[in-house]
């Protein structure tokens, strides 16, 4: 998984669903998942997104503007989790350099979509789930086709 050990990135996932109160092996397993699946979802295109999540800046952008803007508890959590100074220079890096901030964000991109997290062992369902919310926007904005008439 991406270079990293993987009890490490256990113990940093634990610690961020813990900060975040969803801790559960199955919620450890589903942004395990996430991360190898991501890799492998972009890996003809390594420039797209940006740490172990393969996080896009305007999907980070909406997940603060569009959900956590109206969340005040669960978006000091996760900014209690970010680099004090360097978060307010460039908040995206954040994304690449700090694990349990990006695991809470990745996380909240699950949360946002009112998901129902399956089992740890039913690998499939996770499989599914990260399908539904990181390879579907499910808060994207619609935009008409050019051929539609109002």
């Amino acid at each position: 998984m991406n270079n990293f050990n993987s009890s490490t990135i256990q113990f940093v996932i634990a610690h961020a669903l813990k900060s975040l109160g969803e801790y559960s092996e199955a919620g450890v397993r589903l942004l395990e998942l996430t991360a190898s699946l991501q890799a492998e979802h972009y890996a003809a295109k390594p420039q797209c997104g940006l740490g172990l999540y393969r996080i896009e800046p305007r999907t980070h952008l909406k997940i603060w503007d569009g959900y956590l803007a109206f969340k005040p508890d669960l978006a000091s959590t996760i900014r209690g989790l970010a680099s004090q100074k360097a978060f307010l220079k460039n908040p995206h890096l954040e994304l690449a350099t700090n694990l349990g901030y990006a695991s809470a964000i990745a996380w909240v991109i699950y949360q946002r979509s009112e998901f129902t997290l399956p089992d740890a062992d039913d690998q499939q369902a996770l499989i599914a789930c990260w399908a539904r919310c990181f390879t579907e926007d499910p808060k994207a904005e619609r935009q008409p086709s050019q051929s539609q008439t109002y």
